[in-house]
């Protein structure tokens, strides 16, 4: 079932997030007034309760939402999906899926509804979820989209991922079951970065802006804590030719569920995380426990000293 509530943790967190976000704005880390409009979500498999096997895999997907010209509800997100494991060793893997939901109304119909998928040349092709002028079982299987292709979304078929629930929109490599299992003689290695696009709209009033948008889907995001049902996690990563931190081979490959961060307009995409999370931790905690974060931050950390 898909979460949306908040726990009083979780609205504590939000609380300190704003009063953070007040004070560090007067010395120029970041404005109140700014429009946030993208954010990056951090997955670390070392991570006792992100991961099916804590083979300490990473990645990085970057959300940056703009709205569309001349259309009152319709916007465009570029995503960038980045393999942040090692390219070879303990805890590499190849990088070849990625799937997330869509915000939720309170009736539990869709906030803001996925239009179309374009994988560009990121190999990215094969598609899971509801998609146009497909049978049920093409849908089950995935359907294979050319590079350079849109793909129009329809309908309300999910993608299967095991352990996880079903995901509104899955994106794999190669598989033809569903976003778990697959081959993984293809992916991304670590140290590289692919983009897909998409056309989103807005089926709520009060979603009026790219901002808007932007903290729907970074709330969504931070739904999940170490530790929760995996049914709760609304994003994830899919991993194949895994090593695990000892340096074996992981067979079932790697599933990680991530946290996001807030970035700030016009600042790229970082290796790890983002560069004022060490000010702004508080705000960047909202829906995300205190010892997942703080995990994260020693690792970039660690991995910095290391290079």
């Amino acid at each position: 079932m898909r979460a949306t509530a908040k726990t009083p943790l979780r609205l504590l967190g939000g609380l300190i997030g704003v009063g953070l976000a007040a004070l560090v704005g007067p010395v120029g880390l970041a404005s109140p007034a700014m429009a946030r409009t993208a954010f990056d979500v951090v997955f670390d498999s070392g991570i006792a309760g992100t991961s099916y096997y804590n083979t300490g895999v990473k990645g990085r997907m970057s959300f940056d939402f703009r709205k569309d010209p001349g259309n009152g509800n319709t916007y465009t997100l570029d995503l960038g999906i980045t393999n942040t494991s090692p390219a070879a060793g303990p805890s590499s893997g190849t990088l070849v899926g990625f799937a997330f939901n869509e915000p939720l109304r309170s009736n539990g119909s869709e906030a803001i509804s996925l239009l179309s998928y374009n994988p560009l040349d990121s190999g990215f092709g094969r598609v899971f979820g509801g998609v146009n002028n497909t049978t049920s079982q093409q849908r089950s299987r995935g359907v294979r989209v050319n590079e350079d292709e849109w793909l129009t979304i329809t309908g309300s078929a999910t993608a299967p991922y095991a352990p996880f629930s079903n995901f509104d929109f899955c994106a794999r490599m190669s598989s033809s079951n569903g976003c778990h299992g697959g081959s993984g003689s293809t992916g991304i290695g670590g140290g590289s970065t692919v983009k897909v696009q998409f056309k989103l709209q807005s089926n709520d009033s009060s979603i009026a802006t790219a901002d808007q948008v932007a903290e729907r889907f970074y709330n969504l995001f931070n739904a999940f804590e170490p530790g929760d049902r995996w049914s709760k996690a609304q994003i994830a990563l899919r991993y194949q030719n895994v090593k695990k931190a000892n340096g074996r081979s992981e067979s079932g490959g790697e599933k990680v569920t991530g946290a996001a961060f807030w970035r700030i307009p016009d600042d790229g995409p970082t290796d790890a995380v983002p560069g004022p999370l060490p000010v702004l931790g508080g705000a960047a905690a909202f829906g995300w426990s205190r010892k997942m974060r703080h995990r994260i931050r020693l690792s970039s950390a660690r991995s910095s000293t290391e290079s």
